[in-house]
């Protein structure tokens, strides 16, 4: 596991002892403010996975069609 991950995670594994403490201690204001937060940490790295797997999906395709390409020049060229 990347050093990176195993932080994010940790940081992740408190913030959910958090909330549950918080719901515990009748603290719910701060409990579904801890939510929000988790929610939008997992929207964002939602987002940054689609928008990484969408520019995967464009280069790979302006790979294959320059291949493409220069492949029907070689064939022509010949």
């Amino acid at each position: 596991m990347r050093k990176g991950t195993k932080w994010v995670l940790w940081i992740l594994g408190l913030m959910l002892a958090a909330v549950f403490i918080n719901f515990y201690m009748n603290l719910y204001s701060f409990a579904y403010a801890l939510i929000t937060v988790l929610l939008l940490a997992f929207m964002g790295w939602g987002f940054l996975a689609k928008l990484k797997n969408d520019v995967r999906q464009h280069e790979d395709y302006h790979r294959r069609e320059h291949q493409s390409a220069i492949d029907d020049i070689d064939r022509y060229t010949r």
